[in-house]
């Protein structure tokens, strides 16, 4: 878990959560939003995801790829963040899912970045995201 501080592009300082498995994309992604200002904590599985999401209450939104080793994957995560912690916003990426493949009982189509994702669309769908009120993920 890796944590960096302070953003300029909301008032509050932003805590991300990035749920990645691949070390290096994980790296990169973080790596370019802390670079955006962001703070960022890092893990490679949902399972450690749910753990951190208990602890810090601060965190404020969860990039998470869907396919993930662990009992949960970003689907599970997402719907975990849903009951447990509305508060917090969710971004899917995946390289292997479409919208057609998006469970029906959750309405993330536009939250679906699909891999290869450039770093600067992520960064501004994240705050897009930040921007939204705060009416679950």
């Amino acid at each position: 878990m890796v944590m960096a501080r302070t953003n300029e592009i909301m008032a509050d300082p932003m805590l991300l959560l990035i749920v990645e498995d691949e070390p290096l994309v994980r790296m990169v992604i973080a790596d370019f939003l802390r670079g955006s200002g962001f703070a960022v904590m890092e893990t490679g599985t949902a399972d450690e995801a749910v753990g951190m999401l208990r602890r810090h209450e601060e965190i404020r939104l969860v990039v998470t790829d869907i396919l993930m080793p662990g009992a949960l994957n970003g689907f599970d995560l997402a719907e975990w963040i849903g009951h447990h912690r509305p508060d917090v916003r969710v971004l899917l990426t995946s390289g292997y899912f479409n919208e057609s493949h998006l469970p029906s009982r959750l309405n993330w189509s536009d939250r679906l970045i699909r891999k290869p994702y450039r770093l600067a669309e992520v960064a501004r769908r994240v705050t897009a995201l930040l921007r939204e009120p705060a009416a679950g993920p």
